[in-house]
């Protein structure tokens, strides 16, 4: 997730701490480039333009609508009262690229950006973290707290009181939207009730009086089984929520889609060819099969190909290339999807599989031979 600039002490003052920590960083980058020679130092340009590059997902235009929503939301408060959906649930399996298009979804609008407020503090409409685990309301408010850059200081402190200052921090540092990441974890280890007490707290979130807060909340399709479990009850937090799933791609209804974006990362953003296999069904299938129809799985995939391509000094992206990048995840040639002929049977989840067996059952035999040892110094 994004980080902010902006840090707040419990006394309301504020700096720009992390611009103190990026400038470190570009000394110790900049000797680290300065130290390549003139052909790595072009790769590295094309690599980090390549990894900055937004693929688009076929969800942004709904997510384009939504986000807009939310902001205009706000706006319209002056007028009157703001909408009760205040909430948007993005969902997608782990690799779908929810998080990068959040992010994308975010920077482009300068509404979610830092700015000075009246009294010249520097105020944040947007603050982000991810959702603490396991899960507990006082760990929930926590952990908002810290992203608000507050430290609760005393110990003995009630969920009710810690869950009240918080909102009061977020009142009184103007937030209006909050994006909390993995949210997900609210599942894990909770009971019914307990997950029912935490929707309660999001609604109540979003009836702060005189302040129109909005949520955005991401993780994996589970997620969505909590605006379900959370709804029995009253179905206020359904009704005060829109959801947005990024399902995982398939084939052959999303081959356009993939061959689209394969070409565009090699061709448009690493500034290479692509060799006619490339564009085949079967090689996009490949590909699709590699990632689990995650799109930013699928989009790492080809990046990760491309720069293989780059270090080999080859302006021609080839299947060989998506060979080597798809093996760096440990697996054998056997179960490596770009050469086995049986490629369709192989689970990409598993891909160290055999390896992670070879060395549990070194270690098996290991321990084994020094128990046996053992038994014979006896």
């Amino acid at each position: 997730m994004t980080t902010s600039d902006l840090t707040i002490s419990s006394e309301g003052t504020s700096m720009t701490a992390s611009s103190l920590h990026s400038d470190y960083f570009t000394e110790a980058a900049k000797a680290i480039y300065d130290s390549l020679d003139p052909d790595r130092q072009a790769r590295v340009e094309t690599l980090g333009r390549m990894h900055t590059r937004y693929v688009g997902t076929p969800r942004d235009p709904l997510l384009d609508e939504l986000f807009d929503g939310i902001v205009e939301n706000v706006a319209a408060a002056l007028f009157g009262k703001a909408a009760k959906r205040r909430a948007i649930f993005v969902v997608g399996e782990s690799g779908s690229g929810k998080t990068t298009a959040v992010e994308r979804h975010i920077a482009k609008r300068p509404q979610f950006a830092p700015r000075v407020a009246a009294d010249g503090r520097e105020v944040r409409p947007l603050v982000a973290f991810e959702a603490p685990k396991p899960m507990t309301l006082k760990g929930l408010a926590r952990a908002g707290l810290a992203a608000l850059n507050f430290e609760v200081a005393y110990k003995q402190v009630t969920e009710q009181e810690i869950f009240d200052l918080w909102k009061e921090q977020l009142k009184e540092q103007q937030v209006l939207f909050l994006w909390i990441d993995e949210m997900q974890h609210v599942l894990r280890g909770n009971t019914t009730k307990e997950i029912q007490n935490v929707a309660d707290v999001l609604k109540s979130l979003v009836q702060i009086e005189g302040w129109p807060l909005h949520l955005i909340l991401s993780g994996v399709p589970a997620l969505a089984q909590f605006v379900h479990i959370a709804g029995d009850a009253d179905g206020q937090l359904k009704g005060r929520s829109n959801l947005v799933e990024l399902r995982a791609l398939n084939y052959p209804d999303d081959v356009k889609l993939v061959r689209k974006v394969l070409l565009k990362i090699v061709v448009d953003h690493a500034g290479l060819e692509a060799s006619v296999d490339l564009a085949t069904d079967d090689f996009v299938h490949q590909v699709m099969h590699a990632s689990s129809g995650g799109l930013g799985l699928i989009i790492q995939l080809i990046r990760a190909a491309s720069e293989h391509a780059l270090r080999r000094r080859s302006p021609l992206v080839e299947k060989g290339d998506f060979e080597f990048a798809y093996g760096l995840s440990g697996c054998r040639d056997t179960q490596n999807i770009f050469k086995a002929a049986a490629w369709k049977t192989i689970d990409p989840n598993n891909a160290l599989g055999e390896t992670l067996a070879r060395v549990f059952k070194l270690e098996a035999e290991k321990a084994d031979a020094m128990k046996a040892a053992r038994k014979e110094v006896k």
